[in-house]
């Protein structure tokens, strides 16, 4: 990292890097108005009890800042950082029934940029929901959640959904050189 970053706070480039949802292959897109509580009471019946909420870039104080010192736990997968600058706080909390129900409960009294501005879930290395800038971009869900699971997720939360192919990306051999990278 160069000076003027460390001098400003700037996220470090290498830290940029890390797991993301493969949107090369189908996922799931959902979109709508909702809230964290709905959210995480909807995550439990989702996604299984050893996944791992990743939250990044809020502001929490008191109850919620006390519930994250209390529950986080290191780092188990590197997310992708969302955020550039400033350096963002970033929690990895794990997402069990007791967890949710808790976050879900304080996050009544909070607004949403005091728990995250990029929200995801993940596990065993994969992600399986990726939001960033939630409540203004789309939430994707990975498309290996069975379409019932996502159905239910999507009503409980008052968003609509829809499968999205992925980008395959379609290589025609005109387009390669001698040495068969792309023009």
């Amino acid at each position: 990292m160069g000076w003027l970053s460390r001098l400003f706070g700037a996220t470090p480039k290498e830290e940029l890097d890390g797991i993301r949802l493969n949107t090369r292959e189908p996922y799931w897109e959902l979109e709508g108005k909702t809230d964290f509580p709905l959210l995480l009471r909807a995550l439990l019946v989702l996604v299984p009890d050893d996944s791992i909420l990743y939250l990044e870039g809020g502001s929490p104080e008191g109850e919620l800042l006390d519930f994250f010192n209390a529950k986080a736990v290191p780092e188990q997968t590197h997310v992708a950082i969302g955020t550039i600058w400033p350096r963002p706080r970033c929690y990895h909390v794990p997402a069990t029934a007791q967890n949710l129900t808790d976050l879900a409960d304080i996050a009544e009294s909070c607004a949403w940029p005091e728990l995250a501005i990029h929200f995801h879930v993940y596990r065993d290395g994969r992600l399986l929901l990726e939001w960033h800038d939630a409540f203004s971009q789309p939430m994707l869900l990975s498309g290996s959640i069975p379409d019932d699971k996502v159905r239910g997720f999507s009503v409980a939360l008052g968003m609509t959904y829809a499968l999205n192919k992925g980008e395959v990306e379609q290589v025609d051999a005109r387009d390669e050189g001698p040495s068969g990278l792309h023009r």
